[in-house]
């Protein structure tokens, strides 16, 4: 038997409830993961809220996590059990002990990094690579401000913005701080 949490109607988090089930062999394009971590969004409060309604109810809550495979469907190629893995853009039900996931939502988790370091960064980390890579790649000699950020997204812009001639600054309004977290490697502005 596995756990996960759900809800049967929308509310407050009083409507959350930890159920048992039994999972479902992976489908054909599918993974099954043993979740070690999931990944914690404000879009779930919403979810649970109605605001952003689920398909149906019952439903299972969260999109992020990291785990260990334990089995992979017949199609799946790139993956195998015992891997570990992150994924986010699941269907929901990432808040849960076993989480069937497409695989191609899932990547390889190197052993440097903690399923916890993976389940709380990856979406915000995809965030950042989009927006840096995709919608506009930052050009050598060019800075990019990151403003008003918190530390954590400023970390993740750091790997992806950087390269020679390009530097990171993010506004702070303590200044200590920013002279604190210039240690980085980059610059801290305020």
């Amino acid at each position: 038997m596995a756990t996960r949490i759900e809800f049967h109607k929308h509310g407050g988090p009083e409507v959350l409830q930890a159920v048992e089930f039994t999972p479902a062999d992976p489908a054909e394009n599918e993974i099954q993961v043993e979740n070690k971590a999931i990944g914690i969004n404000f879009i779930d409060t919403y979810i649970r809220s109605g605001l952003y309604p689920p398909p149906s109810l019952p439903s299972g809550l969260g999109t992020e996590a990291a785990g260990i495979v334990s089995k992979v469907g017949s199609g799946v190629k790139h993956i195998k059990a015992g891997d570990r893995v992150v994924y986010a853009q699941s269907a929901l039900g990432a808040y849960s002990s076993v989480h069937n996931i497409i695989a191609d939502k899932a990547a390889i988790l190197p052993a440097a990094i903690s399923f916890e370091q993976a389940a709380a960064s990856f979406l915000k980390g995809l965030t950042v690579y989009y927006l840096l890579r995709k919608t506009y790649e930052i050009k050598p000699d060019e800075q990019f401000p990151v403003p008003r950020s918190g530390w954590r997204r400023w970390l993740n812009c750091l790997p992806v913005g950087k390269s020679p001639g390009r530097e990171t600054y993010r506004h702070r309004r303590n200044r200590a701080k920013s002279a604190e977290r210039a240690k980085s490697g980059r610059v801290a502005g305020y």
